[in-house]
């Protein structure tokens, strides 16, 4: 069914969705160069309803409510990322068929949505996704708690999937995460519980190793990879609360050749539970944002270096309802992470809320998109990339009104010139690009944060981000 957002009270950044929202997802699922926002919903008898929405960015960081999609299960993860090859992403889900947790794949062809499920695990607590084998094709990885294992389930890339190979854990798992930590084209595989520990993909199966512990009895685990120093090597952070009401962080640093070196862990109060990792200052440092377990708001923390973190600022919200998860994403193109957070009640008659703080770049979230930072009322919005993080290629458009001439170049950190996609004059509209992460000599470029600018008759009027993993 068609539903149309509505606004929910003076804010026009918070929308009414289907009740029982909680996770939330963002990417660009109509690859129409914006971010989108998915959100799973809880199954509940006294509403009859549970299952899927998707709201779509109307290119400035408004949003409207396009479908809704019912299941009769409890969506409490949901993902969308291209697993066919077909450059669309498919949304992600779960489904409980009496026996068994099996992974739900819901392709989305014209409208109609072909959906099709994947055997897991009984006692399914969560589950990831990556390439585990190097094969440029989506693999599924999840764990469950009360089974003490983790498994995999292999895409051999034309989207015929393995049956479920499974692992024996010593201790009850509570997250799993999946990236490349030795640059070798593989993904990896973190887990953990009190135990925090990698297995590292290899041709002939997984290499264990032990990163560290934390704090007993902690949980609401959560693993955010990311190059946290900035050195073109992905770290391992994991976030938790304990049962002192403190929240911790942990930071593990990687050296290189397997080998990891555990930073003391920072603790704070309040205590928190939902947490993610976005580069909200723009300095090419991870940030940490949390929701505080009391529903006053979020905490961020800000990533001063040298794997330390120090506290930032509390953007505080209306707690009419439970905060839920959140997501982070320059929703309005200015080139800033900004934060949607969901609100609501698992079972609840009510509508659950979405609301979106628009990052301001001067350390500031409110209520309205920005959209006049980069003289966005003659270049309506004037460039944009995605997908953003890439990790082979990633795709540019521009929107020029007039015949001019334009340059596009992507810079490093230090401003050296690393290619120039387009210096030439183009004539007004439309105009796409596809960059493979070569070099202008056709070297492959490593992997790290890298600035994209646009100008048109010598004249800057944008510049992106870009992270390639």
């Amino acid at each position: 069914m068609l539903l149309l957002a509505f606004t929910a009270g003076d804010s026009k950044s918070e929308y009414f969705i289907p009740s029982g929202a909680a996770p939330v997802f963002s990417s660009d699922i109509d690859i129409d160069g914006d971010i989108d926002i998915q959100i799973g919903h809880f199954y509940s008898s006294q509403t009859g309803w549970g299952g899927f929405s998707f709201l779509q960015n109307d290119s400035y960081g408004y949003f409207i409510l396009t479908d809704s999609l019912y299941t009769y299960d409890n969506q409490n993860i949901v993902y969308s990322v291209d697993i066919l090859g077909c450059e669309t992403p498919e949304i992600l889900g779960r489904h409980w068929d009496g026996q068994q947790t099996n992974l739900t794949i819901i392709e989305i062809n014209n409208g109609n949505y072909d959906i099709s499920y994947h055997p897991m695990c009984n006692n399914l607590t969560h589950y990831n996704y990556g390439d585990i084998t190097g094969n440029d094709a989506i693999d599924f990885v999840f764990i469950s708690n009360n089974d003490f294992l983790w498994g995999i389930i292999y895409n051999d890339g034309t989207g015929n999937f393995s049956t479920p190979e499974y692992f024996d854990l010593d201790y009850p798992p509570l997250d799993i995460a999946c990236t490349d930590l030795n640059g070798d084209g593989r993904d990896d595989v973190i887990i953990t519980d009190y135990i925090i520990e990698v297995y590292f993909s290899t041709e002939t199966g997984f290499e264990q190793q032990l990163l560290g512990y934390a704090i007993p009895w902690s949980s609401g685990f959560k693993i955010l990879p990311s190059d946290f120093d900035n050195d073109g090597d992905t770290d391992v952070i994991v976030t938790a609360h304990s049962n002192s009401n403190h929240s911790n962080v942990y930071m593990f640093e990687n050296l290189g050749n397997n080998q990891f070196y555990e930073h003391p862990y920072f603790e704070f109060t309040p205590f928190c539970s939902y947490s993610q990792i976005a580069d909200f200052n723009n300095d090419s440092l991870p940030d940490i944002v949390f929701v505080a377990y009391d529903d006053a708001g979020l905490y961020i923390y800000k990533n001063t270096g040298g794997f330390q973190l120090g506290y930032d600022q509390f953007i505080a919200v209306d707690n009419d309802a439970m905060l839920q998860e959140l997501t982070c994403a320059d929703f309005d193109n200015n080139s800033y992470e900004d934060i949607a957070l969901v609100k609501g009640y698992w079972g609840a008659l009510t509508p659950s809320k979405l609301q979106v703080l628009f990052n301001d770049g001067m350390g500031g979230f409110i209520d309205d998109p920005i959209v006049n930072t980069v003289e966005q009322n003659h270049y309506d919005k004037a460039m944009c990339c995605f997908p953003n993080p890439m990790k082979h290629e990633t795709n540019f458009k521009i929107d020029i009104k007039e015949t001019a001439r334009v340059e596009l170049t992507v810079y490093d950190l230090q401003g050296k010139s690393i290619i120039k996609m387009i210096n030439n004059k183009l004539e007004g509209g439309i105009h796409k690009i596809k960059w493979d992460g070569v070099d202008q000599g056709g070297n492959q470029c490593k992997p790290g944060p890298y600035l994209l600018t646009f100008k048109v008759n010598s004249k800057a009027l944008q510049t992106i981000k870009l992270l390639k993993i």
